[in-house]
């Protein structure tokens, strides 16, 4: 057999195996519903039934998934913002649905794209400005934005920190800003400054968990009741995604941390075919006028998928995207 025979025998070789080699895609989808109380036990999974929100209804790019959903009320409307997934960059970019009543949601557009990796949009006002704070660990910092025309339009505001931190969330309370973090480590480290654009200081406790994918990685906005900080944390064991858990912040100063596990309050189904049947990671609460809770999650079903079709479908998107 010639040298040239074997190289595309082996060419072919290895394009079978890659059209017998499988792959697992998961798939994220958003619900948004009411409560009557903040949640620290697991919410009614009744009204978990269907999504508000899914890859389906993202419009202007082609979507793999959406997830990591924020709420925040602005006069007499709601915005949604989350991470859309975008297939044809294969990176993550910030997407926003409105509602006028909280429970009906209409996609509007991407919002903020960058060269790098979005995701975990914490939208937030202060001194009657809207900033954003997304997840940006690909550039290496953690950069906050600040809205040009809410909620369609948003800048570099000031770089918080430099690191490769992950799902970052912001408080104030007792008179400081508050940020915890996580790591590709699974370590979850707290930070506190006097003013939000800094500068930071690390607790002298931080890393507070270290090398712990259950409890280590934020899971959601950090809120506070009777008068402590609750923070929401990703089980990312035995899989990704797998589940989301409370935690109360019993003391929260510049030079004690301490806290206590409430409960597990979101998991998959585990039923075929449910949209969140493998899996929940996220959770955003919003206090609303009447003393009711409207509360954004999302979940995830593992697909099996051909390489082959997959990577196809990605080039198509990307294809159409450049037309």
């Amino acid at each position: 057999m010639s040298i040239a025979s074997a190289w595309n025998l082996k060419r072919f070789q290895s394009w079978m195996a890659l059209l017998r080699q499988g792959m697992v895609v998961s798939t994220w989808s958003i619900k948004v519903f009411r409560s009557d109380h903040f949640i620290s036990t697991e919410p009614h999974y009744q009204q978990l039934t269907i999504p508000s929100l899914q890859a389906s209804d993202v419009t202007d790019v082609p979507a793999e998934f959406v997830a990591d959903p924020f709420i925040i009320q602005h006069e007499s409307d709601y915005f949604l913002f989350f991470e859309i997934l975008n297939k044809a960059s294969g990176q993550g970019e910030i997407g926003v649905a409105t509602s006028t009543d909280g429970m009906t949601w209409k996609y509007g557009r991407v919002v903020l794209r960058e060269k790098f990796h979005l995701s975990y949009p914490q939208v937030f006002k202060h001194n009657n400005e809207f900033f954003m704070l997304p997840e940006t660990a690909e550039s290496n910092r953690v950069i906050l934005y600040k809205a040009k025309n809410f909620p369609f339009e948003w800048e570099v505001h000031c770089d918080l920190l430099k690191g490769n931190y992950l799902d970052p969330s912001l408080v104030q309370y007792n008179g400081k800003w508050w940020m915890f973090t996580g790591t590709e480590e699974d370590n979850f480290h707290v930070f506190y400054s006097d003013h939000l654009e800094g500068p930071w200081t690390e607790h002298p406790q931080s890393p507070i968990i270290s090398n712990n994918d259950k409890i280590s990685r934020p899971g959601g906005r950090l809120i506070i009741s009777d008068g402590c900080v609750h923070r929401y944390t990703q089980a990312d064991y035995p899989h990704y995604g797998e589940s989301v858990r409370v935690f109360k912040v019993n003391k929260l100063t510049e030079q004690e941390y301490v806290e206590e596990e409430v409960s597990l309050i979101l998991s998959g189904s585990k039923e075929e075919k449910d949209w969140r049947k493998d899996g929940m990671h996220h959770i955003d609460q919003l206090l609303l006028k009447d003393n009711k809770w409207l509360i954004a999650v999302d979940g995830h079903t593992f697909k099996n998928m051909n390489y082959i079709l997959w990577k196809l479908d990605r080039m198509k998107s990307k294809l159409f995207s450049q037309v």
